[in-house]
């Protein structure tokens, strides 16, 4: 099971009857090793890039390696190897996941649970425009002796953001993955207040306070450049997967939208988040049945919150030959959404309904997938935090 699953309910089918965990049981004959071993790639069998990317390395004490479970790899056995190399290759990695694990002396088990960090080339990963079957090669290397298996995955390409997964009577919740895409760093980011502080020129001033009306204005600006870049709602359905297993959707990333200068409401909800959290604020994504809306923590008690309906983006009232933008009527729209869709986040409505607070993924270890790409060129933006849940639910 993925460890940042946000959630899980109900009780877990027998391992044999899983349907959503595709598990490929690799015995060792009894010759090569005294122990067998097995592969578990999660979930059902596919790999989602974008959640390996957008978390930060993991280690515990159970599970070796820095990997985030997309691939674990289970040693069971009386005489398990006191020292083992294991090797994990497949298109689409810079190169392959080594894993060399020395146990402790006098430290005695008999299961061992490795987890292979999965380095992705993003690069690579963008050129990949639909899912892709193709051979995961994983080699278990003990005093000497190796033992490679080959097994088939479906490798989804970047921009691919599974949410939801349902498991036997069991319900995952993977909707931090959203926060993977909101990247404040992103260059056109960058663009995008550049644009902000040419339309208003007292875009800084106050900024960083508690001012409402500043704020307010501050994201008006921001809302106003992606209008003068010609950013216009698509209602396009991103859905990608809706079950019986997983739920997932297309998120596009920033570049492409910029490029494109059209965005549905998952992928303005990215962008506008990824400029409200450069500026400082706890930028907030909400889903609801077939939609998602864009908002910010308000006040000092970081409960309080400014909604945006995202659908509004591009939209223009006339008067005469004048054309004004909507960003008062987007605010007031999203105020309505969120009224009518408040009681059902609380836990218990998904995979149709979730809020998920940006801030609060980032102090479980959430990063940005394009932060991934940089480090590729620069040293890392940030040592990892902590792993752990990045959904709230129920709050205003």
């Amino acid at each position: 099971m993925h460890p940042l699953a946000t959630s899980r309910r109900g009780r877990s089918a027998p391992r044999g009857a899983r349907l959503a965990f595709a598990l490929f049981a690799l015995v060792s004959c009894a010759a090569a090793h005294a122990f067998d071993w097995e592969v578990d790639v999660t979930p059902a069998g596919e790999l989602f890039p974008a959640l390996e990317l957008s978390q930060a390395p993991a280690e515990t004490k159970r599970a070796i390696g820095g990997g985030n479970g997309l691939v674990g790899i289970r040693l069971r056995g009386n005489d398990l190897p006191s020292r083992l190399r294991l090797e994990v290759d497949t298109p689409g990695l810079a190169r392959p996941a080594v894993l060399e694990f020395e146990r402790a002396p006098g430290e005695d088990a008999t299961t061992l649970d490795l987890h292979p960090r999965l380095e992705w080339d993003v690069a690579q990963l963008r050129r990949l425009e639909r899912v892709r079957s193709q051979a995961l090669r994983i080699v278990l290397e003990v005093a000497g002796k190796r033992d490679a298996r080959t097994l088939s995955v479906r490798l989804h390409p970047l921009n691919d953001a599974p949410y939801f997964v349902r498991e036997g009577r069991e319900r995952v919740d993977l909707g931090w993955v959203f926060a993977g895409y909101v990247d404040p760093g992103d260059r056109v980011v960058d663009e995008v207040l550049a644009l902000a502080r040419a339309i208003e020129p007292q875009f800084d001033v106050r900024a960083g306070t508690s001012d409402p009306e500043a704020t307010l204005r501050r994201i008006g600006a921001v809302w106003r450049a992606l209008e003068r870049r010609g950013l216009r709602y698509d209602d396009g359905d991103p859905a990608l997967s809706r079950g019986p297993i997983v739920w997932s959707q297309r998120v596009r990333l920033p570049d492409e939208v910029w490029r494109d200068r059209n965005a549905n409401c998952i992928d303005s909800s990215v962008l506008i988040a990824s400029a409200l959290e450069r500026i400082g604020l706890r930028a907030l994504i909400v889903l609801v049945p077939g939609h998602a809306f864009v908002g910010y923590r308000t006040g000092t008690d970081g409960r309080a919150a400014e909604y945006f309906e995202t659908t509004l983006l591009g939209a223009r009232t006339r008067a005469g030959d004048m054309a004004t933008t909507n960003f008062a009527a987007a605010r007031a729209a999203g105020r309505q959404r969120w009224r009518r869709a408040a009681a059902r986040l609380d836990g218990r409505h998904g995979p149709d309904y979730a809020l998920i607070d940006i801030g609060a993924a980032r102090a479980y270890g959430i990063i940005p997938i394009g932060a991934a790409e940089r480090a590729m060129r620069h040293p890392p933006e940030a040592a990892p935090a902590p792993a752990g849940s990045s959904r709230e639910h129920g709050l205003p």
